[in-house]
């Protein structure tokens, strides 16, 4: 069976940029996120029904620098999937050379309580088709 990606181009805009002429560190952030969005949105993982997700650890290994220009794509997987957390490794690419790899942990919470809760099998096997070996 093959492993699903999901591949995203965000649209670099020049005020992204920093003193130093490349994508400033929390932008970074910012087209990261949009990205797994957009992904969770697309794999119909969002509807976490009576749940919700939490940031728990982000981490950005910056290879090369980001710059405005060149089209940026972002490949988004799974890393991960725990009781109540997944880990969505997003890697990205500019120039045919890769500038970052970077690890969101998410933890699956119920909206009542705020307390990490399992991830509900549909939303479960969802995640397992992105799983990276």
């Amino acid at each position: 069976m093959s492993v699903k990606t999901f591949e995203y181009s965000p649209e670099v805009r020049w005020s992204d940029q920093d003193m130093l002429g490349h994508v400033n560190n929390a932008r970074m952030i910012t087209l990261i996120e949009e990205g797994r969005i957009r992904w969770l949105h697309e794999a119909k993982a969002g509807s976490l029904t009576g749940g919700g997700m939490l940031v728990a650890n982000q981490s950005i290994d910056y290879l090369l620098p980001v710059m405005y220009g060149p089209e940026l794509t972002m490949t988004v997987t799974i890393k991960r999937i725990g009781n109540s957390s997944f880990t969505v490794h997003t890697r990205g690419d500019q120039s045919g050379q890769k500038v970052f790899n970077s690890d969101v942990v998410l933890v699956h919470i119920d909206r009542e309580t705020g307390k990490p809760s399992p991830i509900p099998e549909g939303i479960r096997s969802i995640l397992g088709e992105y799983v990276a070996s």
